[in-house]
């Protein structure tokens, strides 16, 4: 009986310490949600995604309060606050108030190149608390013909157990030219992309944004969204995070010029090289992303 009771004492105990992590995310400004913004805690792989109506919950341990968060989303500043200031509570985060160029056709399109063209099988890349994936593009001599970005297209693992309706996000960075890594959005619009059950393939199509190739090149960025739409799974492993997050986006086998030292990770609040890098077996292997630029 005493060891019963030991045990329900220590239970409630550690049940007591997870709280219901919830709060709001809302523009500084105009007072509207802000849609699938990423709150990180920093040093941590633990975060969450606000939803379309600018809310956000999870299940933390209370000592994370004592963490900071790093808020981030496209077209707003990036905030770094403790999580027990966020904790049931409205936050305002300010927009950056980017104008967009104006969209002017000079001359018909008769000239494309197409970038990381997928030829081979794709498989998956689940790396735990990874926010975003990026594949740098360099502006080498096979875009000397085109230079404006039409089309982005995304392939997705075969495994059946992820394959389910799912929302993600496409952001586009030019390249910081001291660190080498991905620093400013070039495309400022918020692209959230749908996919289907079982689908392995999307486009998107960007060339009503007329965004031309920087001199040193840029990154395409797969953001995944932690949020509850996107759940297919119990997470086991990681005590960090408490769900598996679809859709888990592919890699393939590259010639050289588009191999594995083009494969970034936004973890803990910051860009790096993918440690998948230093592994042989994986030299060849890349993010199974293409980019198609026309004239």
């Amino acid at each position: 009986m005493k060891k019963l009771l030991l045990f329900l004492l220590i239970s409630t105990s550690v049940f007591s310490q997870n709280i219901a992590f919830k709060g709001k995310l809302l523009d500084e400004e105009t007072r509207e949600p802000v849609v699938y913004a990423n709150l990180s805690f920093l040093n941590s792989n633990k975060g969450v995604s606000t939803n379309e109506d600018g809310t956000f919950s999870m299940n933390l341990d209370k000592k994370y309060l004592e963490a900071k968060v790093h808020i981030s989303c496209l077209n707003y500043k990036d905030t770094i606050v403790f999580a027990k200031d966020i904790y049931q509570k409205i936050v305002y985060v300010q927009s950056l108030n980017i104008l967009l160029k104006e969209i002017v056709l000079t001359k018909q399109i008769d000239q494309s190149v197409v970038l990381g063209e997928v030829k081979n099988r794709v498989e998956g890349v689940h790396t735990s608390g990874m926010r975003m994936l990026a594949k740098y593009f360099p502006n080498d001599k096979r875009v000397k013909c085109c230079s404006y970005l039409e089309t982005i297209d995304i392939h997705f693992a075969k495994r059946s157990n992820h394959r389910k309706k799912a929302k993600f996000r496409i952001r586009i960075f030019n390249k910081d030219e001291k660190t080498g890594l991905p620093k400013d959005d070039i495309l400022n619009v918020n692209l959230p992309v749908e996919i289907e059950n079982g689908q392995e393939k999307v486009t998107v199509d960007i060339k009503n944004y007329n965004l031309e190739m920087p001199k040193n090149g840029l990154f395409i960025a797969f953001e995944k969204l932690f949020i509850p739409f996107n759940e297919y799974g119990k997470n086991e492993i990681d005590t960090e995070n408490e769900f598996y997050y679809a859709p888990i986006i592919g890699y393939t086998s590259y010639n050289k010029k588009d191999r594995n030292d083009n494969m970034y990770l936004f973890v803990k609040g910051n860009w790096q090289l993918s440690p998948l890098n230093k592994i042989k077996q994986m030299e060849k292997y890349a993010p199974a992303i293409s980019l198609t630029l026309s004239n």
